[in-house]
């Protein structure tokens, strides 16, 4: 069986608290985080923003600091046994309630968008034993072997959690080369580890898909499920609104951008597209009204294109129109805001 796989060209975005894990696992090993984030250009304070979902190509930048700060090609491996558990809120819970580890699975591989876009995890049973196929990153890069190490960890140590540590696993396969001593790994696994696999795999004993928790509950469950399903949806409208995005982008002029011109690029009837819109909480005119500031803002403080060429990029007919509408959105004129932008202390 295997998990939702997201649309084609939809840019995959990983649940925030997978990297407020890694940050806590590198704190806890005595990792200088602040010189880590200093080399990828950014500060911590966007890990606590609610709902945060970063894009998942980053991992292959952060891994590189990851590896030059700390001197260590191996990082990822070492620091696994710093990493807290990955509670998985509703995933969690949907084990938990369920009657059997067989039938949370089932629940949680289709929720796993919760989790990452580019987690892929399947699983397939003989006599014998239960195997999971675990990927962290569909991405072609040697430092997201990291990623496929920690994924592999955590999906063990989730399993051990939700059914109160009776199950270990049995053996692992890494679909990466073997970088540090044997023993390393074996000693971060608990298990026999074999390397440059077709796919990364942890095998277990088969009675766990038998396992019956003692919150089971069916009431919960439905909870749970339709807890998740309500996440999934949001997701869903963050998407199309990152999608409605990408078009007014592609469009030369903005001032004639209409509703019914993106349904009909979007592939979607006009009338679904307003109340998806309505669902997640704005309407098309917001969302072409922030996208135009955001490229003001954006045009202002980081080109010298002369103003008035940003009045005609971001769709006005005329100065008058655009200066009359930052002054509304920011509070000051578009020159103004130039040059604040410019000062260190600048943070708008």
């Amino acid at each position: 069986m295997r998990a939702h796989r997201p649309e084609p060209g939809r840019q995959l975005r990983d649940s925030g608290s997978l990297l407020q894990i890694v940050h806590a696992g590198m704190v806890a090993a005595g990792l200088d985080v602040s010189a880590i984030y200093r080399r990828l250009g950014c500060g911590t304070d966007f890990l606590d923003r609610r709902g945060l979902r970063t894009p998942h190509d980053l991992q292959i930048p952060f891994w590189e600091a990851a590896e030059a700060v700390s001197g260590d090609a191996d990082v990822g491996l070492h620091l696994c046994p710093h990493l807290p558990v990955y509670r998985g809120e509703v995933l969690e819970y949907l084990f938990f309630s369920s009657r059997s580890f067989r039938e949370g699975l089932v629940h949680a591989l289709r929720c796993l968008r919760l989790v990452s876009d580019a987690v892929r995890i399947s699983w397939t049973q003989d006599a014998a034993e239960l195997h999971l196929a675990v990927s962290g990153s569909p991405l072609q890069a040697p430092q997201v072997r990291h990623t496929d190490i920690c994924a592999v960890y955590q999906t063990i140590r989730f399993v051990r959690s939700v059914t109160e540590h009776r199950y270990a696993p049995l053996r692992v396969r890494l679909r990466c080369a073997r970088g540090a001593a044997q023993a390393d790994y074996e000693r971060v696994f608990g298990c026999p580890v074999e390397f440059e696999a077709e796919r990364s795999l942890v095998s277990f004993d088969a009675a766990l898909l038998e396992y019956r928790s003692p919150r089971r509950d069916p009431d919960l469950l439905l909870l749970h499920a339709e807890l998740a399903q309500k996440r999934l949806a949001a997701l869903e409208r963050q998407d199309l609104i990152e999608r409605i995005r990408v078009v007014f982008s592609r469009r030369l002029d903005l001032e004639q951008c209409e509703l019914e011109e993106v349904a009909r690029e979007l592939g979607v009837p006009a009338r679904r597209l307003r109340f998806d819109l309505a669902c997640a909480g704005t309407n098309f005119s917001e969302l072409l009204t922030d996208f135009r500031y955001s490229l003001a803002r954006r045009l202002l403080r980081g080109s010298d294109e002369p103003i008035q060429h940003v009045v005609y990029i971001t769709g006005f007919s005329e100065p008058g129109s655009f200066y009359r509408a930052f002054k509304r959105w920011s509070g000051m004129s578009p020159a103004q805001y130039r040059r604040q932008s410019r000062s260190p202390s600048f943070s708008n």
